[in-house]
């Protein structure tokens, strides 16, 4: 990655999204970049936190799969359950590794940057989260506290569409 715009360099190296149709500057809220590697193999972008309410309206996670492939749906299950079991960390002390008493699963087609894709979909009174194996060896994770409606997504393509990397000149 290059040092004069971080934002572009990453946008190149993983494929990061936002929901289709809305405006809303995403914030990189996390990467990882393992020991060695030339590029994040995790990349989290939030939408829509409200300053009023803190909320944040949608997370998209981007990991890499180094698996097999297909990638097995128990894996999907396991991506959405890490997620879940973090929102309920915020609300219940001491939190349980297991599944929400109240989780349910389903699954659900969107329509990612003009391809529909199959995602794993967990639901429950402190999350909605989703999950999909993208075409080309990343994983795609959807956070919201609760199901958005009619959501598509694109993959970000232009640096502006993102909140400066924090940390960053």
């Amino acid at each position: 990655m290059s040092a004069h715009d971080p934002v572009a360099d990453l946008i190149v190296a993983v494929p990061v999204f936002a929901p289709a149709g809305d405006t809303a500057r995403g914030r990189v809220s996390a990467t990882t970049t393992p020991p060695g590697a030339t590029r994040p193999d995790r990349v989290v972008v939030d939408f829509g936190w409200h300053s009023d309410s803190a909320e944040l309206d949608l997370e998209i996670t981007t990991r890499a799969w180094p698996g097999p492939h297909p990638i097995p749906s128990q894996r999907l299950r396991a991506f959405c359950a890490e997620r879940a079991f973090m929102q309920r960390l915020t609300h219940q002390v001491p939190a349980r590794p297991d599944p929400a008493p109240d989780v349910q699963w389903s699954a659900l087609d969107l329509d990612v940057d003009g391809r529909t894709t199959a995602f794993t979909v967990s639901c429950s009174a402190d999350a909605w989260v989703a999950a999909a194996a993208l075409h080309d060896g990343w994983l795609l994770r959807l956070f919201a506290p609760a199901a958005p409606h009619a959501l598509a997504l694109r993959r970000i393509t232009d640096p502006a569409d993102l909140h400066p990397l924090l940390g960053r000149s």
